[in-house]
């Protein structure tokens, strides 16, 4: 589940889920909410393989991937389909589309993934995670 939250200036998040997977899978669902309006296909693959120091700072990575993709080729994701999920590694397959002006509109330009308020955490077995995206 995510939650849209108020922010003075950025746009801020909080997913909430049973299994700590779905925290980057919903994640990527929101950044491609805020990317375009419209839905997106499953057409095409990226690869996603990630290592860091934590899940926090896994979540921050994955932000980046994906606008990379979605900057430099104009790649708009659909789902991200997780193989391997750990505290500090995540390695999967980013599915999306090229951006199509006939079937896309651009919604809002994501700089990045703040560290602002950044947490990953599992509370009373469910997880959550806050995230700020600045535009």
């Amino acid at each position: 589940m995510i939650r849209w939250l108020d922010h003075t200036a950025d746009i801020q998040i909080k997913i909430t889920c049973d299994r700590y997977e779905d925290i980057f899978t919903d994640f990527v669902g929101a950044l491609k909410t805020l990317l375009i309006t419209g839905e997106a296909q499953s057409l095409k693959v990226e690869k996603i393989n990630l290592k860091e120091p934590d899940a926090s700072e896994l979540l921050v990575s994955l932000g980046r991937q994906v606008l990379i993709y979605f900057n430099t080729k104009q790649f708009i994701p659909s789902r991200l389909d997780i193989r391997t999920a750990t505290p500090t590694r995540l390695k999967g397959n980013l599915w999306g589309e090229p951006y199509n002006p006939r079937h896309h509109e651009f919604h809002l330009e994501v700089k990045g993934v703040t560290y602002h308020g950044l947490r990953v955490e599992n509370d009373r077995g469910k997880w959550c995670a806050v995230v700020t995206f600045d535009v």
